[in-house]
């Protein structure tokens, strides 16, 4: 029930959005650019994580006009994430990796979190393993809600922490 109220909010948000975000002709076309990039994920993951997630940040595009400030082009990646309903990947692992490569070409220092946790099966006895993916900004989720990080254990860290 919580996934599809959290599901819920993710398009009665992106609904709400969408004529505001789409007023402007630079942010369509920056949508459909995102929309493209994000038909282009399952391929690119096809590779280990560090290398997909390497070619991810120095994809270059030549894009006559600048990004959006943070926020609109945030929300123009939650959007075009939340439109791609028939990519294999799932919506948070979507959703971060379009905010981490735009968010990254803004400069804004996001890093990627990937993380699994045990969840219930079908029955006591079996559980299952759930994956989740978010961003954080300075140790701290950027705008994920709290029930959809806590009680992962991270795997993977992009970039990595430096040592």
């Amino acid at each position: 029930m919580r996934a599809f109220l959290t599901r819920l909010r993710h398009w009665s948000l992106g609904l709400h959005l969408l004529p505001s975000l789409l007023a402007n002709a630079h942010h369509r076309k920056l949508l459909t650019e995102m929309r493209s990039l994000g038909q282009q994920l399952p391929t690119l993951l096809k590779q280990p994580l560090p290398r997909a997630m390497a070619e991810l940040e120095t994809m270059q595009v030549e894009r006559p006009f600048p990004l959006p400030p943070e926020t609109k082009t945030r929300q123009l990646a939650d959007l075009a994430a939340l439109l791609d309903r028939r990519s294999p990947l799932g919506l948070c692992l979507r959703r971060s990796l379009l905010r981490y490569r735009y968010l990254h070409e803004l400069k804004v220092p996001v890093t990627v979190l990937f993380g699994a946790k045990f969840a219930p099966g079908e029955t006591p006895d079996k559980k299952k393993i759930a994956g989740h993916a978010w961003l954080v900004l300075g140790e701290r989720p950027y705008h994920e809600d709290d029930e959809n990080w806590q009680g992962y254990t991270v795997m993977l860290r992009w970039p990595e922490a430096k040592k």
